[in-house]
Formats: C-alpha cells, sequence, structure tokens
C-alpha cells in the first residue's frame, strides 16, 4: 500500500492511515450500497463486552487489551469490519501495544519520533479497521467468559464512538469496499488501528500481510513545507513473514485519450488489458491523482461500477488515491479483461510568468504499482500550445483550432508523462537520435540549440557504454523550478539551466549552484532514460538505485569531459553536505538511503534530496572502487540485460554486483556493505596511527555498533603499492602491519566517504 519512489506520491495519501469512514448493516451488493452503508456505521451495543486479557497478534505487533471496553460494529455485507476499544469505564482499565523493528535503521527511525527504539505504549481508547478474521478471533477469546457492557455504558461508547467512526475525511470507505467485494482469503486481510496513547498522543499502526513491508506505524503531522504528510515511524517486513513475492504487473497494453482544453481542463479515456487475480473477486483497485474524477468504468464492455472518494480536500491533494472499477459479476482469475477508464480534471496551471506547470506528473493516468507495459497516447489540444509526451511520434494533426498528436512507446516502460507550453523547438539528429529541445518563446535561440548539441554529445557517451535506447526521440522541455524529472523519451528540465550565468537569479550565480544547472542536471536526467526507464524500482527502498545511478553516470561524464578534479569536487560538496548540521545532527543521520521518499515526508526536500542523490552517489564511487571501472561497468551492463523486463530490488542489485567484487575482498557477497551504507547511517571520522609494526585505527562519531570495511593504501619496502583490507568498529581497532608493508596509509578521500580524524 505504500507509495513507490518514483511515482512521488504524498505518502498522505496512504488509504488506511487516516482518520475512517462507517459501516452500517443493511448488507449490500453494490459499491454505491456499501458507501452508503459506510456512512452510517455505529457501534452494535448488543456486542459490546467488558474484556479483560485479551490479546491480537499481526505480525510483530502485539496488542494486550488488559481491562477495558470493547464494542463491536453493526455488520456490512453479513461482517464486522470494526470495532471500538477504551479504558475509560473500568477502574483499573488498561491496554498495551508492543512493536519490535528487527533492523537497526528501523529502530533508530522509530526513536526518532517516538524516543524509543522498541515501542511498548500503554494506551486509553483504539478504533479498529480490518477485513481479517479480528472479530472472529476476538469473539472465540472472549467465548469462555462473555461479559456483555451495561446498556447505559454502551450507549454512553455509542455517543462518543459513532461520530469518529462516520468522519468523512480518508480513504478507508474505498479500501473496507474493496474488501467486501473481492475474494481475499481471511488470513490475507488488512488490519487498521488508530491508537490514542499515554505518552505518544494518537497514531496509526497497519498491517497487510500481502504488502512489500506489512507493518507501518506513524501519524499524519507536518511536513517541511507545512502541508499535512503521513509521517512514517517504521515500516519493515516482520521476522517469520515468508520471502516477499510481487505480483508481475496486472496491467498492459495502456491506451489513453486525452482532450485538453482551453481552461487547461482535461477530459480522458484510458483502456487496458487487466489480468485478474485469485483474490480480486468482482473488484480492479486502481490508483490516479486524487484531484482527478472518474465518471465511468467498462469492463469487458458492458458497464462497471466506479467507487472514488469524494472529499472537497480532493482538489488541494498530491499524489494519487486508490479507487474501484466494479464488475457485475466476478473475474475470470489469470484471464485478461478489457478494462476502460473515463475520468477528468486538471492537473495543468498557469504559473505566475504566464507559463505551464504539470503538477501530477506521474499519476495522471490509471495505475497499478509495479507497472511494466506499452503506452499509446493520444493528445487534443489548443493549436497555439505545443506538447511533448513519452512515445515515438505516429501522428500529427489540426483541425478546428485543436491540435492531435498520436504518440508510442515501441518497448514496455514503468511510466508516461507529458509537458506543454508555447514553446520554441531547436532539433538535432545523431547516431540514430532525434534530439529536440523545447524553450520558451521569450528565450533566444541559441541556448536551446547548444542544449541539443549537449543532450546528443551526452546520448552518444551513455549509448556507447550501455546499450542504444529503444526510443530514438528524446524530447527536452522547460519547467518552472530548481529540479528535473526524466521520463522515457521525455524530459522535463528546470528553466534556470535554458539561461546563461549571468541571467540567473542572483542567489543562483554561485560555483555550486552553475555546476548543477549547467553540469549535473542535463546528463542525470538523461540518465534516466536507462536508470529508471530501462531497469526500474521494484519498491520504494530500491528508489536511491535509480537516482544514484543517474547522479553516478552524470559525474563519469562530467569526468570524460572536464577531468576527475570535477568529479572530486562534486563528491567534496556532497561530503560537506552530508555532514552539515540539521537539527542539532548530521544531515546524513536522519536515516538510510533505502527510506527513500519517507525522508521527503519526515524531514524535507533538503535532507532527502542530500541524502538519496548525494550518499547514493558515494555508495556507488565507494562501490565502483571494490569492483573497478570495468567491473562497474560490467555490473551496469548486465543490469540493463536482465532488468529491462522486470523492476530491480535493493538485494538483486547487491547480489548481481557481488559477482563481480575483485579477489582478494573480504565480503565478497557485499552483506555488510550494504548492511552499513544502503540500511544504515553513519559517516565515520578516521585516523590511523602506526606503533612499531601495529596499526591503530580509530573510528569515531558513529554509532557503537557501526562496522565498516576500509581499504588501506599500504606500500611495500620494493615501493609496489597494494591494498589490505580490514574490518573496523566504533573506537579503536588494532591490526599488525601487513607482511613486507613498509607503510599503510587511509584511502583517498575522493575514494571513501570519510572524514579526517583528530
Amino acid at each position: 500500500m505504500l507509495a513507490q519512489i518514483h511515482r512521488a506520491y504524498s505518502i498522505a495519501a496512504i488509504a488506511i492511515v487516516m482518520v475512517a469512514p462507517a459501516c452500517a448493516q443493511q448488507p449490500s451488493t453494490s459499491a454505491a450500497g456499501i458507501s452508503a452503508a459506510l456512512k452510517d456505521l455505529s457501534i452494535d451495543q448488543t456486542q459490546t463486552y467488558r474484556v479483560r486479557d485479551l490479546e491480537l497478534t499481526r505480525g510483530d505487533i502485539k496488542l494486550y487489551l488488559t481491562e477495558g471496553t470493547l464494542a463491536f460494529t453493526v455488520p456490512c455485507m453479513g461482517k464486522r469490519v470494526a470495532a471500538v476499544f477504551t479504558t475509560a469505564y473500568a477502574e483499573a482499565g488498561d491496554a498495551e501495544v508492543l512493536i519490535l523493528p528487527p533492523r537497526r535503521s528501523e529502530r533508530a527511525s522509530l526513536a526518532a519520533f517516538a524516543k524509543t527504539p522498541n515501542l511498548d505504549e500503554h494506551f486509553t481508547s483504539a478504533v479498529f479497521f480490518f477485513s481479517d478474521d479480528t472479530a472472529e478471533e476476538v469473539l472465540a477469546q472472549l467465548q469462555e467468559n462473555p461479559r456483555h457492557s451495561s446498556a447505559d455504558e454502551a450507549s454512553r461508547l455509542a455517543d462518543v464512538a459513532n461520530p469518529i467512526l462516520r468522519a468523512d475525511d480518508s480513504n478507508i470507505d474505498v479500501r473496507l469496499a474493496g474488501a467486501l467485494l473481492d475474494n481475499h482469503r481471511p488470513s490475507h486481510g488488512f488490519f487498521y488501528a488508530m491508537i490514542d496513547s499515554h505518552d505518544l498522543g494518537a497514531f496509526d499502526m497497519v498491517y497487510e500481510p500481502d504488502a512489500f513491508e506489512p507493518i507501518t506505524v506513524g501519524r499524519v503531522g507536518s511536513a517541511a513545507d507545512g502541508a499535512e504528510a503521513f509521517q512514517i515511524w517504521t515500516s519493515f517486513r516482520p521476522r517469520r513473514a515468508p520471502p516477499f513475492s510481487e505480483r508481475l504487473s496486472p496491467i498492459q497494453d495502456v491506451q489513453v485519450r486525452t482532450e485538453i482544453h482551453p481552461d487547461l481542463s482535461m477530459s480522458c479515456s484510458a483502456r487496458f488489458q487487466y489480468t485478474a487475480g485469485e483474490d480480486d473477486g468482482r473488484v480492479v483497485a486502481l490508483r490516479l491523482a486524487a484531484r482527478l474524477r472518474v465518471t465511468s468504468a467498462n469492463i469487458d464492455g458492458k458497464p462497471a461500477e466506479v467507487f472514488q472518494h469524494q472529499s472537497p480536500r480532493n482538489t488541494d491533494l498530491k499524489g494519487a488515491s486508490e479507487f474501484l472499477a466494479v464488475a457485475d459479476s466476478p473475474l475470470v482469475p489469470n484471464r485478461k479483461h478489457q478494462v476502460e477508464i473515463r475520468y477528468e480534471g486538471s492537473v495543468v496551471h498557469r504559473t505566475g510568468n504566464g507559463g505551464y506547470f504539470v503538477d501530477e506528473r506521474n499519476t495522471w493516468y490509471p495505475f497499478i504499482d509495479p507497472m511494466l507495459t506499452t503506452f499509446d497516447l493520444t493528445f487534443r489540444f489548443p493549436e497555439n500550445l505545443s506538447l511533448v509526451s513519452t512515445g515515438e511520434p505516429v501522428d500529427d494533426q489540426f483541425a478546428g483550432g485543436m491540435r492531435t498528436i498520436h504518440r508510442r512507446t515501441p518497448v514496455k516502460e514503468s511510466l508516461a508523462g507529458f509537458n506543454l507550453g508555447e514553446y520554441n523547438v531547436a532539433s538535432k539528429d545523431r547516431d540514430g537520435y532525434h534530439v529536440e529541445i523545447f524553450s520558451g518563446r521569450n528565450l533566444e535561440a541559441g541556448p536551446a540549440a547548444d542544449l541539443s548539441g549537449e543532450t546528443a554529445e551526452i546520448l552518444h557517451y551513455y549509448s556507447s557504454r550501455w546499450t542504444t535506447l529503444p526510443i530514438h526521440t528524446l524530447a527536452v522541455s522547460p519547467i518552472d523550478g530548481n529540479f528535473g524529472q526524466g521520463f522515457p523519451g521525455l524530459i522535463y528540465l528546470s528553466s534556470v539551466a535554458y539561461l546563461p550565468e549571468e541571467d540567473r537569479p542572483q542567489a543562483l550565480r554561485n560555483l555550486r549552484s552553475n555546476t548543477f544547472f549547467s553540469g549535473m542536471l542535463l546528463p542525470h536526467e538523461i540518465a534516466h532514460q536507462w536508470w529508471g526507464n530501462i531497469v526500474s524500482q521494484a519498491d520504494y527502498r530500491t528508489g536511491w538505485l535509480i537516482e544514484a545511478m543517474a547522479e553516478e553516470s552524470a559525474l563519469e561524464f562530467l569526468d570524460s569531459t572536464k577531468g576527475p578534479h570535477t568529479r572530486d569536487a562534486i563528491l567534496a560538496g556532497f561530503r560537506n553536505d552530508l555532514t552539515a548540521k540539521w537539527k542539532g545532527q548530521p544531515i546524513e543521520s536522519a536515516g538510510p538511503v533505502d527510506f527513500g521518499e519517507r525522508l521527503l515526508s519526515n524531514c524535507g526536500i533538503a535532507p532527502w534530496s542530500i541524502i538519496v542523490y548525494e550518499k547514493g552517489a558515494w555508495i556507488l564511487q565507494m562501490l565502483r572502487e571494490r569492483l573497478g571501472n570495468d567491473g562497474f561497468l560490467k555490473l551496469q551492463q548486465r543490469m540493463l540485460q536482465d532488468y529491462r523486463s522486470k523492476p530491480i530490488a535493493n538485494d538483486d542489485f547487491r547480489h548481481l554486483a557481488a559477482e563481480f567484487t575483485r579477489p582478494g575482498q573480504p565480503d565478497r557477497s557485499l552483506t555488510s556493505f550494504f548492511d552499513t551504507w544502503v540500511m544504515g547511517t553513519g559517516i565515520p571520522k578516521m585516523k590511523l596511527g602506526r606503533s612499531g609494526s601495529s596499526l591503530d585505527l580509530t573510528l569515531s562519531g558513529v554509532d557503537q555498533d557501526f562496522i565498516v570495511d576500509v581499504p588501506l593504501r599500504c606500500k611495500r619496502t620494493n615501493g609496489m603499492q597494494f591494498t589490505r583490507w580490514v574490518s573496523a568498529n566504533s573506537g579503536d581497532n588494532l591490526y599488525d602491519l601487513p607482511l613486507g608493508a613498509r607503510t599503510c596509509e587511509l584511502p583517498a578521500a575522493t575514494d571513501f566517504l570519510y572524514l579526517p580524524g583528530k
């Protein structure tokens, strides 16, 4: 249910981690009927109990209802889907939740929010929503000695609980409706709890056994920009959970027809083939930008019911939310069904300088993550505008003041995008690629022409090293802001990068900004044509790899054109950023790179970008040192060969990289390397001393359990150089001087991420 990194969702859109609506007594087999029932959910006063020593275990979540009152809600379609607990009416009332994350990084994350690495919290009340067998499990525990609450107590609880159950500001109704209409087994249902605790206040817990990470704990808070965001305290797979098995993309052959009206509103139709799963039942669950409204759906040519949570806040929300297309009869498992979704709204707005900005660049069409499919895209829009999109050109027509373009991807892609504006175009053909540079009409032709030549040169460099792109048309288009984004065949490039340095805002006229806008940004975004579009991420924890590989590729290109001193200077700047203070601690300590967009919601854009992009680049730099330049290049080529038709996860990357580790190195499986650098935090200060034939390597500034393999650079008495690998912990580490060695030194600061110790 955690949104993937590459689509840039708001984590606050997680469907079942917000205050929930309700369910009622009358059963219904339609989503609309269930929706109406959910708006009238209430406590079942005949199923309100005094409870003692009840226990619920969900993965590594343990709930102890020591003493209090538990009330189920009235059934919906014959099923109980919610319950309320309180200690208010028990003199010695108490309840407790216990959560022990298995990973060090997750314990550290939990400690940052909850001030404890292992959650052991007493609480006074809770609201539970579930599509599993919670009701049956609890009733079985009560069976031996059921103690019904008094009528007065049940009535008082209902007065308090019913308004909470009927709150209308989340997507829990979509999740519950889907669970009541699909074919999931109870053991595969979700469990969600809103907890009101003594010390931490309100927070949320989710258990979804089939999810990549079944356990998620956190709460809605304020992001760095002041907007609401769901901040994840911890998220993980339980210790005894089986290995995660990702369902192959059920969506194939996506066709999207989009009409953009003069007021920039959109009318869209998306058609695709959907391969039903065993648990789908009548339901096709999809995601779409929250600000877009689904108007109708068809499955196999028959009208399907649409269930989408509607709220006045939808037009203000960023990211995607879930909706349902409900067939009138169960879908046939493992069979392809033809689905059509019609929707409308707007994801484009005018900017203050008269330009255009596409807000939901990743979520403007229905999708399921991960998705790998061909795209067939048609856009109809006012002829005074230009529009560029993913795919090779198929057709381009003008009629009645409107322009219609048709594009199609020759191979499967993980996502598709578009951009529009009032543009001038410069183009260049080289090595079978057709490059188009779109620029604002107020910009002189020179910068666009320069960008077309530079883009062609970068494409040539990358293609000669890796492989030729399957899409041979690449459009570069401007976007307001200090960022870029790469889609198959389409690049958003910061409008600042189009300007000569002397024409940029005063705050951006410095060496660091110039290196970013004139050096790193374009090769980084072009690299995403390979890293992100050919090789895509399997989950949010692998998002760092895609960004780091693009960043490393940009550094490599600059090394080839401007020399290694440029690369070294940029990496030194990255080290300074990582060790700069944020809330009194080094920015790098905010979380490991595999937290991905969790860092964005929890810490803000600066720590997120510095850790994911800059530390990620350093990790790949150190991996390159271990594999050698030739080994690292072979690793990249194997990734592009083996993962062009399936997404890659961190463990896939580790196993593949381990095939290219050089003889004589420790940790040939790279398990310790990934534990330390990918799933851990810490940049050590290192000092190497010598006393006679002994070496003393001191590590400081990191946690006591920090462990790292360090390549010492040694020189023999005959002048020959060699590398001695040593494993070091925080504190003093003593080693014998290698046999025949005259001296040993720390690795170069350009090769290894550390700080000189004092």
